[in-house]
């Protein structure tokens, strides 16, 4: 056979697949909302300065945003599932624009309040149709990578956009900060408006006649969810307390967490692409796994490091443990993500709504537990704390996994009979 037979009968190469540059826009709109609602908890002296209110009331604005949108955001998809996905995405990021800009000519504490409860909803919104959008928009095999380009949204805004914001609103005080971000959310809503392709105009059929919460019932959603609950409630008992955690055990000041802080950032975003590739490259079961192991790991390390390491051995290892903190609880999110999306790929809109409302209940569910700790314990055991919530996490992953490989064996098994 000569080479000009082998050359016609030989298939021509496909081109390697490329991730939209859509996702971008996505990106932006997600990093909008990220910095809006982690910037507020350090606004809050300034904040309360401003609006003539206690600290602690202050504080209420922090859980008003997370309740509503932990709350809100799977009945919003329930009550939204018959809109398209991209009419969805514009009109609740232009919505958080212009709900952000009225934030920022908030005169009390009543209106502000109010602004954040609308702009927990409206992000209830966004998020998960975006993450829900990003694995449509590419193939499984890019889908890790795709939902990593979406969230590393929120985790770069908290490494650069929280700090920058603080830092903006030190020079020109929290509605400047407040505008900047308004603009941002809009610059994103015309990047998805000339840029999310048509054909995501209409919802699935499925999606459309479902009832709305009937994804609750199919198998390995409701042990997912409590993953997500038992992993955010594990980070954010010690992520909350961070600050206290540093002062306590190393002396630290402004200066020194607010460096540690940024390193966390960093990490967090390097965890997220990370986990975004690994996912693809090895799968989200291993990797879901394998990050939850390295928490439960670092999360008891830190404790250890601060309750039984001499100072001069305690600094190092607590801030280079807080940095791979940052990586691993980060670089879960894609893998879970992907989990909980193949339990019912066509009902992803819905599944990560309540993916969202259990990240924010163990939000608040960690920051209660952390407290109750220290009380009891000391500030020192908050990683002890988290270290059991991510075993438990841990442990409902291992189980799945078992269950998956046993079903599997069972189908094997029926197909030869």
């Amino acid at each position: 056979m000569n080479n000009t037979a082998l050359s016609s009968s030989s298939p021509a190469p496909q081109p390697a697949e490329r991730l939209p540059l859509s996702l971008g826009w996505l990106a932006l709109g997600a990093f909008a909302i990220g910095t809006e609602s982690f910037m507020v908890a350090g606004l809050l002296p300034v904040l309360a300065a401003d609006l003539q209110i206690s600290a602690a009331r202050a504080g209420q604005l922090v859980l008003l945003f997370a309740l509503s949108y932990a709350i809100g955001s799977p009945l919003m998809a329930a009550l939204l599932a018959r809109f398209g996905r991209r009419r969805l995405l514009v009109v609740s990021l232009a919505a958080f624009s212009g709900l952000t800009l009225a934030a920022s000519m908030a005169h009390g504490f009543v209106q502000l309040a109010l602004a954040r409860v609308a702009l927990g909803l409206v992000a209830g919104v966004f998020l998960p149709t975006a993450s829900a959008v990003a694995a449509v928009m590419v193939s499984p095999a890019l889908r890790g990578r795709a939902l990593a380009i979406v969230t590393g949204g929120g985790t770069v805004a908290v490494a650069l956009g929280v700090p920058l914001g603080a830092w903006i609103a030190g020079w020109g005080g929290w509605r400047t900060a407040y505008l900047l971000i308004a603009a941002v959310a809009a610059l994103a809503t015309w990047g998805l408006a000339l840029g999310l392709p048509r054909e995501l105009a209409q919802a699935p059929v499925v999606e459309k006649r479902a009832p709305a919460f009937a994804i609750a019932r199919e198998p390995g959603v409701l042990p997912g969810l409590l993953v997500s609950l038992l992993w955010a409630t594990g980070g954010f008992s010690f992520y909350t307390y961070i600050a206290l955690f540093l002062s306590h055990t190393l002396g630290f000041g402004a200066e020194g967490t607010g460096a540690v802080f940024f390193a966390i950032g960093v990490a967090a975003a390097i965890g997220t692409a990370a986990g975004g590739w690994a996912t693809d490259r090895f799968g989200a079961d291993r990797m879901a796994q394998g990050f939850a192991l390295m928490l439960v790991l670092i999360l008891g390390g830190l404790s250890f490091a601060a309750q039984m390491l001499p100072h001069g051995l305690a600094l190092p290892a607590i801030v280079g443990l807080s940095a791979l903190w940052g990586f691993a609880g980060w670089g879960f999110g894609p893998a879970q993500a992907v989990r909980l999306i193949r339990l019912a790929p066509e009902r992803a809109p819905m599944t990560l709504s309540l993916n969202a409302s259990a990240i924010y209940l163990g939000i608040a569910a960690g920051s209660g537990l952390g407290g109750v700790a220290i009380e009891l314990f000391g500030v020192g055991t908050v990683g002890w704390v988290g270290a059991a919530c991510q075993l438990a996490g841990l442990t409902l992953l291992l189980r799945s996994a078992r269950k998956a490989r046993s079903a599997g064996s069972s189908l094997a098994a029926a197909a030869t009979a």
